[in-house]
């Protein structure tokens, strides 16, 4: 008779207990526990978001709305005095312009900026309104005339088919 299994059976015992025998049984478990480990890419997400919406102030200067009626476009020209902005429509495209030159004592300072928006389809360039409040910009494009709701009325072919002959096949459509 073997004296093994009695001390096997014992060092699992020993080792489900105590953790220095559990880290020396698997040395990888003490990594699956912590946090970092098991989700990294949460952490890196952590760390990046407060600079990503840092940025966003300086990137997004304009915000679309749109729903079935219309289509709003919001955007800052605080920098920009009423006479300085230019909007002009061509074809289905609208086009916000902005340009201002500052002359100084030691040269001369230029600001520019050009945002195109295109129009969705149904969206006519004649129905675009233009309103400046307080260093916004806001565009809002109207749907055209809606089309009006009409029934459309149903063909019934066959309303008994098992009297009929020409059950399994399909109609030709007459247009």
């Amino acid at each position: 008779m073997s004296l093994m299994p009695y001390w096997v059976r014992h060092l699992r015992n020993l080792a489900t207990r105590d953790p220095v025998w559990r880290a020396l049984e698997d040395p990888f478990t003490a990594f699956s526990r912590d946090p970092f480990f098991r989700d990294p890419l949460k952490y890196v997400r952590q760390a990046v978001t407060p600079y990503e919406q840092s940025l966003e102030g300086v990137y997004s200067d304009h915000e679309v709305k749109a729903d079935g009626k219309k289509v709003e476009v919001h955007l800052d020209v605080s920098n920009f005095t009423p006479e300085q902005i230019h909007v002009k429509t061509v074809g289905n495209e609208i086009t916000v312009e902005g340009r201002k030159e500052v002359k100084r004592e030691d040269g001369w300072t230029r600001s520019h900026f050009e945002r195109r928006f295109l129009l969705p389809e149904g969206f006519p360039p004649e129905r675009v309104e233009c309103h400046l409040d307080k260093g916004k910009l806001r565009l809002v494009a109207f749907r055209d005339q809606p089309l009006p709701e009409r029934e459309i009325s149903i063909n019934h072919w066959n309303a008994h088919p098992k009297n009929s002959s020409s059950f399994g096949r399909t109609p030709p459509l007459e247009f």
